[in-house]
């Protein structure tokens, strides 16, 4: 991954970003991800590209004793240091300043030692990877830091979504425009119709974007599953909104299982 410049593109979002929750795709994916975790009570979290830390505290929430959150933006990850400052709540939260596409452990990172994580999230981490070779190394952190019998819970970009009549026009939140081709993949510019609405580019690997997970599987993960968006009450509230999302559903989210 250009580390360098996925950093800057999330610097200078921060702010913005901070409006994201308030999109509807930002509520279903929540929701979501909540069901996905389930219980986490006395498990330590290693969350990839966490950002401001939304599912970090998710976890929390959940139970979890520990969250290391891992993000290449400091800027986001401030925001999150930032929103732990304001509660009286014990801060069982920790931020560590990494690429997710290099080896964790090669980085000056002071996270559990390997295969010491109970959990592993990576939510749209996958989705910033510029070549197999970056998706790659994001798959072996995960598989990495996972316990044997580990989960794994990340939300993801798949098809159809990406050529999909809602997500041109941006009705869930999110916006693609140009998307273009590259090796192993495709690219594209991610628009948030938030107010002021921001941007930034994201690229997808096939073996992400259309669930071929040969990847992952090489590197011992297994039992790949979709949380079902149609069980999700958001949806269950309003079929007739979300009828076109769940025709052609632009991101789901997906647990496994470290083996």
């Amino acid at each position: 991954m250009a580390a360098t410049g996925e950093k800057k593109q999330y610097d200078d979002v921060a702010t913005e970003y901070k409006s994201y929750d308030d999109l509807p795709m930002a509520r279903l994916e929540a929701e979501l991800i909540r069901t996905a975790l389930g219980d986490c009570t006395g498990l330590a979290v290693l969350d990839l590209g966490g950002g401001s830390g939304t599912h970090a505290r998710q976890a929390v929430k959940a139970g979890a004793r520990l969250v290391d959150v891992a993000d290449i933006s400091e800027a986001m990850m401030q925001i999150g240091k930032d929103i732990a400052s304001l509660t009286d709540e014990p801060n069982h939260i920790r931020w560590h300043v990494a690429d997710a596409s290099r080896p964790l452990v090669d980085q000056d990172v002071h996270l559990l030692p390997p295969a010491q994580y109970d959990l592993v999230m990576a939510n749209w981490v996958f989705d910033h990877a510029h070549t197999e070779h970056d998706l790659r190394g994001m798959w072996r952190n995960i598989a990495t830091h996972l316990k044997p019998g580990g989960r794994f819970v990340g939300i993801r970009v798949i098809a159809p979504g990406i050529w999909a009549a809602h997500v041109e026009t941006g009705k869930y939140g999110a916006a693609y425009e140009d998307i273009a081709p590259i090796s192993g993949g495709v690219r594209c510019k991610v628009i948030f119709r938030t107010d002021p609405p921001f941007s930034f580019g994201g690229t997808m690997m096939h073996d992400s974007y259309a669930m071929v997970n040969a990847i992952p599987a090489e590197l011992g993960m297994a039992d790949f599953k979709m949380i079902p968006t149609e069980d999700a009450q958001v949806v269950k509230e309003d079929l007739a909104f979300w009828k076109e999302h769940l025709a052609e559903p632009l991101f789901a989210v997906v647990t496994a299982i470290k083996i």
